[in-house]
Parts: C-alpha cells; structure tokens; sequence
C-alpha cells in the first residue's frame, strides 16, 4: 500500500527547504525556510486530492471525507516542519511526511472507511526560538493564552505574536484556533525515537507507552562584579561559582531518580570577560520526567537548593518558570492497536516511554485515543546535523500507521 519512492523522494525534497551546506537543517519557526517547506507540503496536499486550512496561528489541517460518514470525528495523523537551529532532517518532518504518505496509500487502496482521516501539521513544536515547546498544540487544547504570545520573545526581542503576525497569520483570533474537546476521534503521531534504545535492541519501530514532560525556568543569580586580581579569594561574590553548584546539584538530583534527566542547556554569563569576576549568571533548566511525583519532587528539591545556596554564599536569585508541563500516558487501547498491526505485518516492535515531548502530548481531551510510533536513529542522535535513520524503519513504521488509522476509522 505505501509507496516507498513516493515518500522517500517527497521527504528529500522538503529536506532542502533551510538545508546547511555542511549537512543537517536549520528551520525555525515562522522564517522563510518554514514558509517554503510549508507551502511545498501544501502543494502536496492539494495534489493528493485533499483540501487544506491554516488556523489563526499556522497550524494546517488537510482532511480526506469521502467515508461514509464524513460528519464524525475524524482519526488524525500529524507532527511538525520546524526545526532546532543545526538540527537533523527527520525529527518531526518525518512524522508529517508519512502521515501524509498513509492518507494517500489509504485514498488510493479504495479501502472504504467509515471516519474522515485528517492530516495535522503543528506550528513551532521546537522551543528553539520562544523557549516553549509544542506552541500550536498547547494553543489548540487551551493551554496558551493570547496574553502569552506578547510574553515569548526570540533571542532578537521579537515577540511570538509579532512572528505569527508577520508571517501572515492572525494571532489576534487565536480564539478560533481552539478545538473542542472530542474534536478527533484519535490522533497518531510517528517520530525519530532521538534516543539510543531501539537502535541498540535492533528493534526497527517503537510503540510508545507514555511522554515525559519538561519544567523549564531560567535561574538568575547575582553575585558582584569585581576586578579579578584585586579581589582576595574570601572577598568575592562570584555569581558563576554559585550557579556551578546549581549546575551539579541539579545533575545529582536527577541521578537518584529513576527515569529524571536534567539539563542545564545555557549559562550566560555577565560581564563574561577574564579580568572581572562574574557578577552575574543566567541558567536555562530543563528537568523531565515520565514520572509526575519525581518530576514535580525534582523540582522543588532544585529549588529549595538555590534558596539554601543564595543564603551560604550570600547571592540573590531569580526563578522565571518558563513551562510545566506533566507527563502523560498514552491511550491502552491505541498501544495494542498498534502493537497487533504490527505482528499482523511480521514487523517486530519494542514498547518505550518517551523522554522527549511531542505534540501528542496536548492531545488527549481533542482526541479520544493518543498514540505514537517511534523509529531509531542513528546513534540515538537527535537535535543534530548528524541525525540519522534507516528509511526501511519508516516505512515499516508507515505501514503499520496506515494499517492502524484505517481499523480506527472503522471503528
């Protein structure tokens, strides 16, 4: 049913829209390399026989309704185009290529289905830019006020209200971007699994059991500025000390859980110059877990660390949440489909949580029944202009997708 140089060929394409000449991509959000793969997945679309929207805040939805009953919610499929700065080709666009790839070989198969099936494409999944993940998701279930598109702004100062705006689109109706609850009867998502697991077990698809979610905030520590020689050692306040203690407190918190990561993705640093002791630093924190009671304990014990440290080595501090998320299980039901489609096809499959977030995450309410496929990636490299696959692992994957949304759409 899939058609293997089809996809293969239409995802190379797409790839060349913010390509680096030394290989991998750079496609924010809402830049021209955003703008041209979009309109070149949309030209797809409207080729494939189906017809696309754009929403307020540029999400594309195209939906395939001749079923037999095209007024019920639909089953949906979707990812994102939007890239990390130097990142690889697959994370996301992969996801949007195939789910493309399965309407397509459902439409053309003659298969006769009972719900429509609908193609989502979110908007600035990557926090690269606005330092918030799954923006056009979280808009869609609710979770992002218009107030917050004037509060995110980019390393230039641009607002992500005046981005949206200046692509053309109408953050001022966000309000209309938002769905129902019960708005798709499912929503599947297929993904780079940007971690070393499957690849390690020789495993080619992944059904995904759960998400981890992040908490990220900016920590600010303010020391004292003062001349790096003429200051005895017992007399400094020396910002940068104090947010390495932070730095490796967060690291061996995490270490004792169980399935926590933390990460400390920026130190900036101010002045940042070697004849001046720093007299102030601001760290990016990133913990996740898929567990909500460790999560959210990992969070308070980092911050009861920093208000202990701010009293030992005499500093004052700042916390400035930028997103809690929580984690999240994926549908049961969805997790067999997959899993039974698969043995049905001879592929063999491997079920894993998530440690990273998708916009499959800010699903379920706008959708009875969530699920997500993973392929391996080289390496488990991700985020990266080495990011990797096999294609036989997507398409695999894709036909288990397309076998899955078409007993979902018979149901």
């Amino acid at each position: 049913m899939i058609n293997r140089k089809r996809l293969q060929g239409e995802f190379e394409a797409i790839s060349k829209f913010g390509a680096l000449k030394g290989g991998g991509l750079t496609r924010l959000a809402f830049t021209k390399e955003d703008k041209q793969a979009r309109e070149y997945l949309i030209s797809l679309v409207k080729e494939a026989g189906f017809s696309p929207k754009e929403d307020a805040v540029g999400n594309i939805y195209a939906k395939f309704d001749d079923v037999s009953e095209p007024n019920l919610p639909a089953v949906s499929v979707g990812s994102h185009v939007d890239s990390v700065p130097f990142g690889g080709f697959y994370d996301g666009t992969l996801g949007v290529m195939t789910g493309l790839e399965a309407m397509r070989a459902i439409k053309e198969s003659g298969v006769k289905l009972k719900r429509p099936l609908e193609l989502i494409v979110f908007c600035c999944e990557e926090s690269s830019r606005f330092k918030m993940a799954t923006i056009g998701s979280k808009i869609v279930s609710g979770k992002l006020p218009l107030s917050r598109l004037h509060e995110l702004k980019d390393e230039s100062g641009v607002s992500l209200y005046d981005a949206m705006r200046d692509f053309g689109l109408k953050p001022q109706n966000l309000a209309d971007a938002l769905l129902p609850k019960g708005a798709f009867h499912s929503y599947l998502e297929l993904h780079i699994e940007q971690g070393p697991v499957l690849e390690r077990q020789n495993i080619p698809v992944g059904i995904v059991t759960g998400i981890a979610a992040p908490i990220r905030y900016e920590i600010l520590v303010r020391g004292r500025a003062d001349h790096s020689g003429a200051t005895p050692m017992n007399m400094r306040n020396d910002a940068l000390v104090a947010a390495s203690h932070i730095i490796i407190a967060a690291q061996n918190f995490a270490r004792a859980k169980k399935t926590a990561v933390a990460t400390i993705g920026y130190a900036q640093t101010k002045p940042g110059v070697l004849n001046v002791v720093p007299g102030e630093v601001r760290l990016g924190v990133d913990i996740r877990d898929i567990d909500k009671s460790d999560l959210e304990a990992l969070d308070k014990e980092l911050r009861a660390f920093v208000q202990e440290l701010s009293g030992e080595l005499n500093f004052s501090y700042e916390i400035k949440e930028l997103i809690k998320d929580m984690p999240m299980r994926l549908s049961d039901e969805v997790i067999n489909l997959l899993e039974n489609e698969a043995k049905s096809l001879g592929i063999k499959t491997l079920r894993l949580p998530s440690g990273a977030g998708h916009d499959a995450m800010n699903m379920p309410g706008i959708a009875k029944l969530v699920g997500m496929l993973f392929i391996p990636c080289k390496d488990g490299i991700s985020h990266n202009v080495n990011e990797s696959i096999n294609f036989d692992d997507a398409f695999k994957a894709t036909e288990i997708l397309a076998a899955a949304m078409i007993k979902l759409s018979q149901n």
